[in-house]
């Protein structure tokens, strides 16, 4: 199972990714679910269209998807964008709470219209795509909650029909629904967090996150000056690093894997390596985050197996953070642990000075 983010779903590129995909995937066939993101930069324009009633951002977000159609030669497909944008246009000035999560959730299911065309008609797999998983849902619009007991039940059902007659089945991620059929998002980052409830139901052996950056790296590149490629790292530790904003990963993206028997696998589509998150905790710093608290503050925090039970670690960590002035430790799990600053570049320059902590350590 294998799940393509949306920064590498961008205008010129989907083919060469998806055959790179498919390649790695299946190298002596057999069969192959991915889940897709919107393309990058669709979802914003999608929220923008549904809260200010912006038919423009709509114009412009399936504007990306006709485009890439036309380029690739699908122009069958590129038509019936057309049709899809003139029916959104109707929805965005409605204001029925569930409105804005069937306006947002377009960009997922576009990304499965188009990858599922360029498998079957450009590099002519025998693919499918699926418009709704079976992921069943409360109606808390815009981050729902998921019903394992009813969705285990029918995306086993779903799948093992499906997987009887196709090779390869696309999936939207971000996207549940409801009992009474309305289409629900999971939140910001719901892609990896669909991908993983996929996996879990389905017993798969091995899940594949294909990003740009090809793996999960020891700090935020656009702050940290010298991130490094972490090989790997436990589900404890992903866990409570995505809760912590690393790498804009669904904050519950790792808890339907936690304890199971899959191997998850973060890379990009071009290169071998990238980094394995198992069931295997190995004590020291692994990586440190930067987020905002919603307080006009800045919690940084450096995750590492079982770092905050380790005296040594922690006291290390709060020798680099009182230089300052901050006296305030926190635990944040046992696999982490944070302060608060309240001046952003105080944030920044503290993250880097743990950092170059958590480099010694991983070198």
């Amino acid at each position: 199972m294998s799940k393509v983010g949306g920064s590498l779903l961008t205008n010129g590129n989907v083919l060469n990714v998806m055959n790179h995909v498919v390649e790695r995937e299946r190298p002596y066939g057999g069969k192959l679910i991915i889940v897709v993101s919107a393309m990058k930069g669709v979802t914003d324009l999608l929220i923008r269209a549904s809260d200010n009633h912006d038919p423009k951002a709509l114009d412009d977000a399936i504007l990306m998807y006709v485009n890439e159609a036309l380029n690739l030669g699908l122009n069958k497909l590129a038509s019936f964008l057309e049709l899809t944008r003139e029916e959104l246009r109707r929805f965005i000035n409605l204001e029925d709470p569930w409105i804005r999560d069937y306006v947002v959730i377009h960009g997922e299911l576009l990304s499965v219209l188009l990858v599922e065309n360029v498998l079957r008609d450009l590099l002519e797999l025998n693919a499918r795509a699926v418009y709704e998983p079976g992921i069943m849902t409360n109606d808390s619009w815009g981050s729902a909650l998921v019903n394992h007991e009813l969705s285990s039940r029918y995306v086993v059902n779903r799948f093992r029909k499906l997987l009887s007659a196709y090779d390869v089945a696309i999936v939207p991620g971000f996207l549940g629904v409801t009992e009474d059929g309305r289409y629900t998002s999971l939140g910001r980052g719901g892609s990896d967090y669909t991908a993983s409830l996929l996996a879990n139901y389905l017993g798969a052996s091995r899940l594949t996150f294909y990003t740009d950056s090809g793996g999960l790296l020891s700090g935020d590149p656009r702050i940290i000056n010298d991130p490094v490629l972490i090989k790997e790292i436990s589900y404890g530790e992903a866990n409570v690093a995505s809760m912590l904003g690393a790498k804009k990963f669904h904050p519950r993206t790792f808890e339907p894997l936690m304890n199971s028997r899959v191997v998850t696998f973060i890379t990009d589509p071009w290169h071998e390596s990238g980094t394995y998150v198992i069931n295997n905790c190995i004590t020291a710093p692994k990586l440190v985050t930067v987020s905002e608290t919603g307080r006009d503050g800045f919690r940084v925090s450096v995750v590492g197996c079982n770092l905050s039970l380790n005296e040594r670690l922690r006291s290390e960590v709060t020798k680099i953070v009182s230089s300052y002035e901050i006296n305030e430790v926190r635990n944040e799990h046992n696999h982490a642990i944070s302060t608060l600053v309240n001046d952003w570049d105080d944030a920044i320059a503290l993250a880097r000075d743990v950092h170059r902590w958590v480099r010694v350590w991983i070198a």
